[in-house]
């Protein structure tokens, strides 16, 4: 049986420390020898042109999880569009827009992921055990739940009551998919990965930050989903508070940590600069959630006469407890946005600073995909700072709102076109975790490794007839 070459493998990829049939002698020595040693070649850069099929797998190999960063990007646009502080009409429009785009972007990332790792053989523990590209796992709750709440602000409204049920039980989906990857990604990165002071990077928070924008979700489902069952409302904004809770403070620990590598070496490289934004995730978001689940704890209180404990009866004492979680509530809010406000001054000043040292910083030929990471945590920053302004009737956070909102648009129309730019150009497609490596579909690797089999049970046989072939001669 012929093994498929090197060169004639339609893409990369395969974990140095892929498992292998437990033998022994020379059967062993030949499998280690001849099917998991890295490669040092680039992808084939043809395997995109060799038709239909190929050119989906080509695509779909080199799809990182970094590419959810678009999808949260596109969402997160999407939400501030539709809920912009000076509303018109025609951002709406241009909201729903944006919405159904970003619908159509999730879809095809997550068929090119399901792809990905069921097609190629090792994949998925090859992405886990990188340092980087399995940390944006984290990406794809964070970019459904701007489906979810879009959901909330568009479908709800139009067409009510199934569509609620439908946002409710999207979140359970997502709550379920945030919750693994938060806590499976810090179970890998304590025990499967190597990293290093050196290594420790904002990048770090994106598993985690997962959940608390999840919770944030589940407080908007909860407001839309309470006209039509105000009890099931209430059991979701406990949960929300729950998911909330594993988020937010394990985050803030990792924030503390990354202040103390970067006091000691330094800001990240230039090609990494925007993770700087990261930090900007679980404080605006968490304030937004926390302020949110609030509000919507009063709302079941004043509205529907639902208390957030069960079991309370009268009605005034339902209320006191209401009001007090709202006061917490946005007390711990706007503690929240008073250190995204740092981090956002921070990061704005690393970033122009570096920009005044290379012009080009923000230049066709230093783009990549990692400059969506503006996009998402500018934007949840100012969603946080879009509740705050309506809470407390402030005029003031409403004009910071509108000019966060503005930048992370504008933000939007750049990086969107950068992007189109690289696919049109085929530059957009890369994915580090498995450059330099070989990697081989299911059904190449079984054939690869028949294969070994047989030549080295061939060459088993042949070194024991040998002593025999030599005392007959």
């Amino acid at each position: 049986m012929a093994s498929p070459s090197p060169a004639s493998a339609r893409t990369i990829a395969l974990p140095s420390n892929a498992p292998t049939p437990v033998l022994s002698g020379p059967v062993t020595a030949a499998l280690s020898d001849s099917t998991i040693a890295p490669s040092t070649r680039s992808p084939d850069p043809k395997a995109a042109r060799r038709g239909p099929v190929a050119a989906v797998l080509h695509a779909a190999l080199h799809t990182p999880p970094a590419f959810y960063a678009i999808n949260m990007g596109t969402g997160i646009t999407s939400i501030l569009l539709h809920r912009y502080p000076y509303q018109g009409h025609w951002l709406q429009y241009l909201g729903i827009a944006v919405f159904v785009l970003n619908v159509i972007i999730f879809a095809v990332l997550t068929v090119s992921n399901v792809l990905r790792y069921t097609v190629y053989h090792g994949l998925f523990r090859t992405v886990a055990k990188h340092n980087v590209a399995s940390m944006f796992w984290g990406c794809m709750p964070m970019g459904l739940s701007t489906i979810v709440n879009m959901v909330c602000f568009v479908c709800v409204e139009a067409w009510g009551e199934n569509w609620a049920y439908a946002a409710l039980g999207l979140w359970w989906v997502n709550v379920v998919l945030a919750v693994l990857v938060n806590f499976g990604m810090i179970f890998v990165l304590f025990t499967r990965q190597c990293q290093t002071p050196a290594s420790l990077a904002p990048t770090w928070l994106l598993p985690i930050v997962g959940t608390v924008v999840v919770a944030a979700s589940g407080a908007v489902v909860a407001q839309h989903l309470a006209p039509f069952n105000a009890g099931l409302a209430r059991s979701t904004i406990l949960c929300s508070f729950v998911i909330w809770g594993t988020g937010v403070p394990p985050a803030l620990m990792v924030i503390t940590l990354w202040i103390y590598r970067a006091a000691l070496q330094g800001p990240p490289a230039p090609a990494a600069l925007a993770s700087v934004f990261l930090p900007l995730g679980p404080c605006g978001q968490g304030a937004f959630g926390i302020v949110s689940m609030g509000v919507g704890v009063r709302t079941l209180a004043y509205t529907y006469g639902v208390p957030v404990i069960p079991g309370l009866t009268e009605a005034e004492g339902a209320q006191r407890i209401a009001d007090a979680m709202y006061a917490g509530c946005m007390l711990t809010g706007l503690v929240l946005w008073g250190l995204a406000l740092l981090w956002y001054t921070i990061a704005v000043a690393l970033f122009v600073d570096q920009w005044r040292k290379d012009w080009r910083l923000l230049g066709p030929g230093k783009f990549s995909v990692g400059l969506w990471a503006l996009t998402f945590p500018i934007g949840v920053f100012a969603t946080s700072t879009i509740v705050l302004a309506a809470e407390l009737r402030s005029p003031a956070l409403k004009v910071i709102a509108a000019f966060l909102s503005a930048q992370v648009i504008l933000h939007f129309l750049y990086v969107g076109s950068m992007t189109l730019w690289a696919w049109i150009n085929g530059a957009l497609y890369n994915a580090p975790e498995i450059a330099g490596k070989d990697v081989y579909t299911r059904s190449d690797w079984s054939r690869r490794v028949s294969h070994d089999l047989e030549a080295a049970c061939e060459a088993e046989a042949a070194a024991a007839a040998a002593p025999a072939a030599a005392r007959k001669a």
